[in-house]
């Protein structure tokens, strides 16, 4: 059994900025602040680190208690919910190029078992997923509700899938991901990581980070099963 853990953000799906709009609006109801700009960049972070730096960002990093954490998000998923809902209305929402035919080819397979790594709050995982369309193919996961460090909750998502997994054994595991973060923190939970350039960061960008295989998108869905089943090995 091999076991692949999506991203979710610029590699399955891209909502317009939904979530990041979710904390401003967060923010400001707890706090007041008006925030009318990208203040920080999001891009493989996790949800409580990217609180923790908005909160700096305001300098209000003594504010961060579990009780204020916990208002946050509890507000922050309220918003992300009608954030999303409104997306959904106005077409905003784009699974990106490949998606569908790659889960769909995964599903499939008897010998695959699909989850997610993701940055995202358990519960805003599944709203950005249910909105787009495509909670149904995911069994497992690695959240930041699991933990702000990435690589703590990529082995967390592993864990997971191998115990659905089994009694099969597990013969690999692979993160595909967007961004940089994506790849290190991958390959630190002893993933195989196959970045997709489908986002903000380039091809070049991402090949810095040494990715297994490098795609510019998820369209070659044969060639990138292959990979994952031993016959094929590339960098792109």
């Amino acid at each position: 059994m091999k076991l692949v853990l999506f991203d979710i953000d610029g590699t399955l799906i891209s909502t317009r900025g939904a979530g990041m709009k979710a904390f401003y609006r967060a923010l400001n109801h707890i706090f007041g602040i008006e925030v009318n700009e990208e203040v920080i960049r999001p891009d493989g972070k996790t949800d409580p680190l990217i609180l923790k730096e908005l909160l700096a960002y305001f300098h209000l990093a003594d504010s961060w208690q579990d009780k204020t954490a916990n208002d946050l998000f509890s507000s922050y998923l309220a918003y992300l919910e009608e954030e999303m809902a409104r997306a959904k209305e106005q077409g905003l929402i784009r699974i990106l190029p490949g998606v569908v035919n790659l889960l769909e080819m995964l599903a499939g397979l008897p010998d695959f078992c699909v989850g997610l790594v993701t940055g995202n709050l358990e519960r805003g995982a599944h709203i950005k997923l249910r909105n787009a369309g495509l909670d149904e193919y995911f069994r497992f996961g690695g959240y930041g509700s699991d933990s702000e460090d990435r690589t703590v909750l990529a082995r967390v998502g592993i864990q997971r899938g191998a115990r659905i997994a089994a009694p099969q054994a597990v013969e690999g595991s692979y993160v595909i991901g967007d961004t940089p973060l994506d790849i290190r923190h991958g390959h630190a939970a002893g993933a195989d990581v196959i970045a997709v350039a489908s986002a903000k960061y380039s091809m070049d960008e991402l090949q810095i980070e040494g990715p297994d295989l490098l795609v510019p998108d998820l369209t070659s869905s044969k060639m990138i099963v292959g990979f994952m089943q031993g016959r094929k090995r590339a960098d792109s």
